[in-house]
């Protein structure tokens, strides 16, 4: 196995290195997905070095990275390799969803089976749910709990893939119900926030009974971050949010301010069938109180979320920075 496969670009010096500052880690991790997307084999170079392009927020290695923070604000070195293993696990996700949705566009760059076929697109999607896996199996089992982390990727994978598969048979369900669409994001999306929080508190020195406190917290992130998209999806420009807007109700998604808005609006239903004009769906949504609702379920989240961050026994610091991605989620602008 290659220095490449198994991430050891800025793992070569684990033992050197083997407790890292924050904002450290978070400058190895960034340096590692970039070393990863533009070191495969020559192949498939060209897709993954495209990917590159495309930089992301890293929403999900930041919340690995904060939650694996220790008491004296130092992370385990091993945090890197993870969390660059879930941005990876991720973006193998995007691939394919963008070839399930035909979207012409991701991260304001031309999609990967748009530029270069489908076949190519999913097979470079497959490579990087491999090249996640290697990552994560290959950190040392330094503590009992480092063993559970490689088990932990398949484990949510299988969530993210369950959800993606009960949107897809709910594509243009207008009858769909608030419980059944919150247990389609709750695979679909939290999963992954979920495995992130998870796999971050296995690499902290919190006590094994604050376990559940962190997989809560992920989930009603990934949760939240969710909503917040369906939001975006009928209110912000498309130059804000690079891509599409209504792009979920144009590829048969239905999300949560539409169905209030159907529950709401008799109408609505018989004019989507009709029809419907994207500006008048957009009117419609708004007017019936489906973008209004949905952020009264963001705030709810929001608030019973930050209650537990505030509960956790760890420093300020780390609470901090739990908090603003708690805020960065909902879609509020955040002071760091």
């Amino acid at each position: 196995m290659t220095d490449r496969n198994i991430g050891v670009a800025n793992h070569q010096n684990a033992e050197a290195l083997e407790y890292l500052a924050y904002d450290e880690a978070l400058r190895h991790t960034q340096s590692e997905i970039s070393h990863q997307l533009k070191s495969t084999p020559a192949v498939i170079r060209r897709l993954t070095s495209h990917l590159s392009r495309a930089v992301g927020k890293n929403i999900r290695a930041r919340s690995l990275l904060t939650c694996a923070m220790r008491q004296d604000g130092q992370l385990v070195s091993d945090a890197v390799q993870i969390a660059a293993a879930v941005e990876l696990l991720h973006l193998a996700t995007l691939v394919h969803d963008d070839i399930i949705d035909n979207a012409d566009k991701r991260r304001g760059l031309e999609t990967l089976h748009k530029k270069f076929g489908e076949k190519a697109a999913v097979l470079c999607g497959d490579y990087l749910v491999c090249l996640a896996l290697q990552l994560a199996s290959a950190i040392k089992p330094h503590e009992d709990r480092y063993s559970l982390i490689p088990n932990t990727m398949p484990e949510y994978l299988t969530d993210v893939l369950a959800g993606e598969l009960r949107q897809n048979q709910n594509n243009r369900n207008f009858a769909l119900t608030e419980r059944q669409y919150l247990k389609i994001i709750t695979g679909k999306t939290a999963a992954m926030f979920e495995a992130s929080f998870y796999a971050g508190f296995l690499l902290s020195d919190e006590t094994e009974s604050f376990k559940y406190q962190y997989l809560e917290l992920g989930r009603n992130l990934g949760i939240i971050f969710q909503l917040a998209d369906d939001c975006a999806d009928y209110q912000a420009p498309q130059k804000t949010s690079k891509k599409p807007v209504l792009s979920d109700f144009k590829t048969g998604v239905v999300t949560l301010p539409l169905i209030y808005a159907l529950k709401t609006d008799r109408s609505l239903h018989g004019r989507i069938m009709r029809g419907i004009e994207p500006l008048a769906l957009k009117k419609a949504v708004e007017s019936s109180g489906g973008l209004a609702y949905t952020h009264l379920k963001i705030t709810e989240y929001f608030v019973k979320t930050k209650k537990i961050i505030m509960l956790l026994p760890s420093i300020p610091d780390k609470k901090d920075k739990l908090i603003a991605l708690l805020e960065q989620s909902a879609g509020l602008p955040v002071g760091n």
